[in-house]
């Protein structure tokens, strides 16, 4: 099993077209241990076809562990293309073995430059285009546009 599929984890994916490396948008991807995935889109993130992981024939990860300057908190980062060539796409993946997500998603938002708001509600809400709630434990998040 891939390692950021055993325990739940943020992908930040951002966007960059070739032709003029201009930014067209962001998409998060919460994933939930036990198969649970939240897909949110930012800007103009345009969906592209890709080659699924599972698919990928790599000997070796392409993932790079940088400083993420959150204790306890692992930081990836990575970078590759459409399979067309249109778009650059850089990867960011944040993970921990022993802080449960809630705990560090809004400090990774704001490392991010993610826009958000923090609520009292048992729930985790990240608002993007058509994508609305996000089941969590302790705090409630909603992403500014």
């Amino acid at each position: 099993m891939y390692s950021n599929r055993r325990r739940s984890h943020i992908h930040i994916i951002e966007q960059y077209d070739t032709e003029n490396m201009r930014y067209t948008g962001k998409r998060i991807v919460i994933y939930i241990k036990g198969g649970k995935k939240y897909i949110y889109d930012i800007d103009n993130f345009i969906i592209h076809i890709y080659k699924n992981p599972k698919h990928k024939l790599n000997t070796k990860s392409l993932w790079k562990i940088v400083d993420s300057h959150i204790e306890g908190v692992i930081k990836k980062s990575m970078i590759n293309y459409s399979e067309n060539g249109r778009f650059r796409l850089i990867h960011t993946l944040y993970e921990s073995p022993t802080i449960p997500m809630d705990e560090y998603i809004g400090e990774v938002l704001e490392k991010e430059g993610i826009m958000y708001e923090k609520t009292s509600d048992n729930m985790t809400n990240l608002t993007s285009n058509n994508y609305n709630i996000m089941p969590q434990k302790k705090h409630y998040y909603q992403l500014k546009k």
